[in-house]
């Protein structure tokens, strides 16, 4: 696996930042794949945060961070939302962060 060695980053510490923040982005997306694929083939999250360096709940916190994200920004502030609403809403965002992996 390559990684990104110093001297090989722009001079410019904005641009070398610019360079790192994208190969973070881009390891994540794998990352998020990789434990997408383990689980399919029945890994557990411990065998899962064993492998990542972490608990098992810290290796799902990750996993599901996005969703969590989408779902918190949808019921943000709707006290009207009943919990079968919520729930609802829920499963509809993590079938949406799937489709986006998928993509």
């Amino acid at each position: 696996m390559a990684t990104i060695a110093a001297h090989e980053l722009p001079d410019d510490p904005l641009d070398a930042l610019r360079e790192l923040a994208r190969g973070e982005i881009e390891l994540e997306r794998l990352c998020r794949g990789r434990i997408a694929s383990a689980r399919a083939t029945g890994a557990t999250w411990e065998q899962i945060g064993a492998a990542l360096g972490t608990t098992r709940q810290g290796a799902r916190e990750f996993f599901t961070r996005d969703a969590r994200i989408a779902v918190a920004g949808n019921t943000g502030g709707d006290e009207q939302l009943g919990e079968d609403e919520a729930q609802e809403l829920t499963v509809e965002e993590v079938r949406a962060v799937r489709r986006r992996r998928r993509s």
